[in-house]
């Protein structure tokens, strides 16, 4: 069973759909290693399997929601012995972050439990039904859209007055975005800053409030992040990498990552294997 609509609809700026499927997958079925160049959600419907992403393999069964970040390497295969049915929809827009926030969704956080398998599956099944061009069914399918994320959200039981509405700063939101799209440039905090039409030092404060970290650590942090991805699932050279995570050369790159995880990238790159890419056989790659 293979069920597929791509609609990517940017009159609703906010929070839109993009594409959207369904499968039953086949015993070791696999995708990745693979970079997205957007927000990508899988939720096991029936059967399990597992996914990969910054080092870490999360074990997944029915009920399990796994989210793909765009610009991370990530890698998933269905079990051997009972492989897993899916569905997936990729979505953007301005609020995205906030919206996924509400489910208990960020980049430190990539896996959830839904206990609404029925109801995640119906409302996808009426996206993919209705899949004819016209305004009604436009209409009908953002506000399936949040009916899927509401019931995700249902399941985190997240209310205003817990962690994730108070906070949320859209200032801090923002640069994080900045940070994700820019950090293979020569970006300063200051850069971040003027973005923001912000001081420096508020943004600093800001940053510490909600998350613990100066922007410059944030970015540091993010950067290796990437490092790390690329280290592990490409064949890139050293070189490559610093320049990929926005080193001007290799010597700054090589100390930032000893200084962050106590050896140098040669070393890391030496304990992890490089997934085949042969493995990369997914049949809605194309429309991803």
């Amino acid at each position: 069973m293979y069920s597929y609509l791509e609609l990517e609809n940017k009159s609703f700026e906010d929070f839109y759909l993009k594409f959207c499927g369904m499968q039953e997958c086949k015993p070791n079925y696999s995708y990745g290693p693979a970079v997205r160049p957007n927000y990508l959600l899988h939720y096991c419907l029936s059967g399990q399997g597992e996914y990969h992403v910054n080092n870490q393999v999360y074990q997944i069964k029915a009920g399990d929601a796994f989210l793909i970040m765009p610009n991370v390497v990530t890698y998933y295969q269905a079990d051997q012995h009972e492989p897993w049915t899916y569905l997936w929809i990729s979505f953007d827009g301005s609020k995205t972050r906030q919206y996924l926030k509400r489910c208990n969704l960020d980049e430190h956080n990539l896996v959830v439990h839904c206990d609404y398998i029925n109801e995640l599956r119906e409302t996808t099944i009426a996206i993919l039904a209705h899949n004819k061009l016209s305004y009604s069914n436009e209409l009908f399918i953002q506000g399936q859209l949040y009916t899927f994320f509401s019931f995700l959200a249902k399941s985190a039981n997240i209310t205003y007055n817990d962690n994730v509405a108070p906070n949320y700063n859209p200032y801090v939101d923002k640069a994080i975005e900045y940070i994700q799209n820019n950090y293979q440039e020569m970006v300063t905090v200051n850069e971040i800053a003027d973005y923001l039409s912000l001081n420096r030092s508020y943004l600093t404060t800001l940053f510490k409030k909600h998350l613990h970290l100066s922007p410059q650590e944030f970015l540091l942090k993010y950067r290796m992040m990437r490092a790390e991805d690329l280290l592990t699932n490409t064949d890139l050279t050293i070189n490559q990498i610093a320049f990929s995570c926005g080193y001007s050369n290799q010597l700054s790159f090589s100390k930032a990552f000893s200084n962050s995880h106590q050896m140098a990238p040669r070393d890391y790159r030496k304990q992890f294997k490089l997934v085949d890419n042969s493995r990369m056989n997914d049949p809605h790659e194309r429309k991803e």
